[in-house]
């Protein structure tokens, strides 16, 4: 007799509590199939910046309408340096709870589980690089883990090779929280640098979460003046912007 083994671990896998309800499940994620829906996720958004747009009666009766192009206003009057951009849900319970303990509570089993939501669609995409977006050694140090390599970091068993080593931060920045858009630019001038030419390369750029994006379009900048054809980036999350 042939045992198909998968099959029979999957049926067997004990289960948890959800995450969010404490109702036994199995699902991989931990998170019941009743909750998974009620998750922030990002529904009509800018395919430049990831803000959110509203859905007009034609989107919800019959899907986008021929020749919707979801730029919102800010990126039609000054586009953005990044060429693509993405995220998976709206910066609000619990993700907005998840990201922060991950950050500030060492809790990496969230990196996993946010990891398991990022894959599909880091998966969905063909680039020369991913890239996590890096942090300064001396913030590296308190951290003690860059937490937007970890939330990537399951792909590299998945045979998708994660760069760590093109580009770094080579100024400590204060924290980007609490600042102006503008402040937030300045903040970030002479902050990364790239390490090699990248001839023509696309790069998916990897982040936790997005507010005005001036951490990645400065980093988008620098990746194209070394030479990336194209720069777009995936997001856990975005804010509802400045």
């Amino acid at each position: 007799m042939v045992y198909n083994w998968p099959k029979i671990v999957q049926r067997f896998r004990l289960s948890a509590p959800c995450r969010l309800c404490r109702a036994s499940t199995r699902t991989a994620c931990g998170i019941c199939d009743a909750c998974l829906p009620d998750l922030p996720w990002t529904g009509r958004a800018c395919r430049l910046c990831a803000a959110p747009l509203p859905l007009t009666a034609k989107h919800v009766s019959g899907g986008p309408p021929a020749g919707d192009d979801p730029v919102c206003a800010r990126c039609r009057k000054k586009p953005p340096i990044l060429d693509a951009c993405q995220a998976l849900f709206q910066y609000r319970y619990p993700v907005d709870g998840w990201i922060r303990r991950l950050k500030f509570e060492q809790d990496l089993g969230l990196a996993r589980l946010l990891a398991h939501f990022l894959a599909p669609a880091v998966l969905a995409r063909a680039h020369d690089r991913i890239v996590p977006v890096p942090l300064h050694p001396t913030r590296l140090r308190q951290r003690g883990f860059n937490q937007s390599l970890e939330v990537v970091r399951p792909l590299k068993r998945r045979g998708l090779s994660v760069d760590t080593g093109c580009c770094r931060r080579v100024r400590p920045t204060p924290a980007q929280s609490g600042l102006t858009a503008q402040e937030r630019r300045h903040n970030l001038t002479g902050a990364f640098q790239v390490c090699q030419r990248l001839g023509g390369e696309s790069v998916l750029l990897i982040d936790d979460v997005m507010t005005t994006g001036s951490t990645l379009n400065s980093l988008a900048r620098c990746l194209k003046r070394a030479g990336a054809g194209r720069v777009e980036a995936m997001l856990v999350a975005r804010t509802p912007g400045p």
